[in-house]
This record gives C-alpha cells, structure tokens and sequence, in this order.
C-alpha cells in the first residue's frame, strides 16, 4: 500500500490543485492521498474564504482519500514552522510514503544545493544575509540575495531566471519540506510537481493559455463579485471561473459567504484594546519594536486590512504583519509556540473527513501511528490525556494548550460567519466528520 500526502490550503480549491492531486498520484503510484489542510486560518496570516468543512469536502470530492487538520498555530506560523509541522505531523502517522507539493523550477542538481545553504548556513553565506538584512530587505528578500552572492563567490552556475525562482514563496516552502523530512530522518520521500501557472498571479489566463489560475487571483475575482453581505454571486461564477475551478468548488461556493481579514475587525480592534505594550511583546512575531509600534499607532485603528498596511515596514512584510496580527487575535504566544516546536509540533492528528473506501489507511495509522487520531472533538481532552498520561505533564499540557487554540480559532470563525444572519454559530463538538 502506497500513500501520498499534500499540504494545503485550498483557498479554494482549484484546477491547479486537482492537477497536483492526479499528478502526485500518478507519479507515485499511491493507492491513497491524504491532505493536511490549513483550518479555518492560512499562513499569510487571514481567514480562509470558506470554512474548513465546505474546503474538506472540496478535497475529497476532488480525489483526496483523508483530510486532516494542521494546527491553527502552525497554519499561520512562518513558513518554516508550516513545513515543518505538516511534516512531523505526517511522518508520526507512520503510513506516508511520499509528500508532495508544487514547485516553481525542477532541478535536482541546484535544488541539493540550495537545500544545503538552508541546512548548514556556512559563515560565509550566514554573513551575506546579516548585510542584506541589515539592509533593510526582508527575510526572503535577503536570503534569495545572499544565495545568489554565495553561489557566484563560488563559481556554481546559477539558472537564469534564479532571481523569480528564489522570489517563489513556494520554492523556498519546498526547501523546508525537504529541511524538515533529513531533520526527522524521515522515510518520507519529497515529490515536487512542477507547477502550471503564476503561484501569486492575480490574472486569470485566457482560454488559449495552458496554465491554470492562482488561488490568489481566484479571490479576488470572488471578493469582487461578491455581494454587500460578502456572499458569493451565483450567477457570476460559472461566467468568470467556470473554466478554473472544479464543480466541486463551485458547488460550495455558490451563494456561500466568502470571510476576509476586515470581518475580524472589530475582534482584533478589542484585543489590541485590552492588551498591554509586554502583553504584546510575548506573542508570538510581535517584537518589542512591534508592540511600541502598535500602541504608538492604535488610536488610528480603521480596520484589520488597513492597520495591516500602516504597520507593515520595508523589513516587515505584509503577510508577517498580519499573521503577527492573527497571533494576537488568536492568542498564541511566543512561549507556548517554542514549546510546541521543541516537542517537535506533533501531539495529535485531527481528522477533518475521509472517503469510506479510505478505511485500509486509518487501519494502518492506527496501527503504525505514533501520535492519537482524533475524529470527535468532544472526546479529545480525554483521548489525549489517555495518550499522554501522568508520565508527560508537560507534554499533555502542551497538546492541550493546541487543542484549545484549534478549538478557539473555529468557533471565531464560526460566530464571525454567522453575525448578520439568523442561524447560531456551529459549535465544533457538533461538527461531525465529511464523509464520502
């Protein structure tokens, strides 16, 4: 039995993520794919458009045989704690034989060398990225220049679209999954699927062009077409996306209320409100410069999106102002979240739904797993507390801690999309599981 796993978001789900899908379980042969998915939450540090049931049942509608859940922390961490998570996560399952994910630019060679860069940092490299960073560049910025330098100063050839290449949050995300599979001494082998299509693009490509529409530039047309209420338009979509998303997509988000970053205004707004300049500081991406930044600006706060823009500075992008933002809304600080990353992220995994026939895999995990499955979440605090036992305190205390943050994270969200509507918030121990 083969299994191959992909990390997502499926912000939404679209042709270029089925193209993946088929490509992954082509290449490797796999009998299953199992998805780990971002929540409720996606790492550039905002709410997803749909909830994380309407985008399971996208997935597995679409092939995927197992959804499961990536902690909200780790779903709007740095994209180093993402892959690094999804990671430990799924080789604790004991059952994944490939992880795949989709890349920019295929070349094993140059590929092993910049994944060395990422693991050892010589001097030498580490020295050009403290310039570039003292510079005023961003992290990626910094690091894309200083792998340049370093490769030059050594006479490796570089490919002439290096600057594009290294620019590609994706290419850099590839490396850490590959980082985080040697770190683990992993069985996992990685799986790179060239990609088709602009990974930021936010132009939809015309019906002559091969590749396939970012999920960015989806957004936008979605929010744009969206009605007052920020639902999406029935009859606009099958005109404008028809040819870029799935039925399956489609089917969900046709008439649904799409989420963005200024429905948690007035939520953030009341957290900045009530927290101290050191009650700031100890969450986590929130430097003390930060924290003087924010209370300095707070008196001019119009919003999640526009706060976002004033704070954000030449070596402080956007998406880490507002996943520092999130952190804050979300409450997760910066102690807890070393500790979760000391333990090695892995305390659980949460099953979000899975396809009937899938059940082989959970047999498998069960039996191979090395960490509790979770499929209600109303029993979780026993399961885990079953698990760990009186011999890890420590640990049982951690898992517990993620659990709540997950637990919080969805019931946010779920009360968010129901104001303004005549039905309650779902609460997540009545969720049950997508089953196909």
């Amino acid at each position: 039995m083969k299994t191959t796993a992909i990390v997502a978001e499926y912000n939404p789900f679209h042709n270029g993520h089925l193209y993946q899908m088929t490509e992954a379980r082509s290449k490797s042969q796999a009998d299953f794919i199992v998805v780990i998915m971002s929540g409720d939450f996606v790492q550039r540090g905002e709410p997803a458009l749909l909830d994380k049931y309407a985008r399971t049942r996208m997935a597995l509608e679409a092939g995927a045989d197992l959804v499961l859940e990536l902690p909200a922390a780790f779903a709007c961490a740095s994209a180093e704690a993402f892959a690094g998570a999804a990671a430990s996560i799924l080789d604790s399952l004991g059952a994944v034989d490939f992880l795949s994910y989709g890349c920019e630019y295929e070349n094993e060679n140059f590929t092993r060398i910049l994944l060395s860069l990422f693991l050892k940092e010589p001097e030498g490299f580490s020295r050009l990225l403290r310039r570039h960073l003292t510079q005023g560049c961003t992290y990626p910025q910094a690091w894309a220049a200083a792998a340049g330098e370093y490769l030059v100063q050594h006479s490796i050839p570089v490919p002439e679209d290096f600057d594009a290449v290294l620019s590609s949050p994706n290419w850099i995300l590839g490396l850490e999954y590959q980082k985080a599979l040697l770190r683990l001494h992993s069985s996992i082998s990685p799986l790179p699927i060239l990609r088709r299509g602009g990974y930021h693009s936010e132009v939809i490509p015309d019906e002559k062009s091969e590749g396939y529409a970012s999920a960015a530039a989806i957004r936008r047309i979605l929010l744009e077409k969206g009605d007052a209420q920020g639902r999406a338009g029935k009859d606009s979509l099958p005109g404008v996306l028809a040819a870029q998303l799935p039925f399956c997509t489609l089917r969900q988000l046709g008439g649904a209320r799409l989420l963005q970053a200024d429905d948690f205004s007035a939520a953030l707004g009341y957290a900045l409100l009530r927290a101290s300049e050191s009650e700031l500081a100890s969450i986590l991406d929130i430097s003390a410069d930060l924290a003087a930044r924010i209370r300095r600006l707070l008196p001019g706060y119009r919003g999640f999106s526009a706060f976002t823009d004033e704070l954000k500075t030449r070596q402080l992008t956007r998406s880490r102002t507002s996943r520092a933002l999130l952190h804050l809304l979300l409450n997760i600080r910066s102690d807890a979240f070393f500790r979760y990353k000391e333990d090695g992220y892995a305390y659980y995994a949460r099953v979000l739904g899975f396809r009937k026939e899938s059940a082989p895999l959970l047999t498998e995990i069960k039996k191979k797993g090395r960490i509790p499955l979770l499929t209600k979440m109303a029993d979780a605090r026993r399961i885990l507390t079953d698990f760990y036992g009186t011999d890890r305190p420590e640990t049982l205390q951690a898992a517990l801690s993620l659990l709540d943050t997950d637990l919080f994270a969805s019931s946010l969200y779920a009360l968010t999309a129901a104001l303004g509507t005549n039905r309650p918030p779902v609460h997540e121990f009545s969720r049950g599981l997508v089953l196909l």
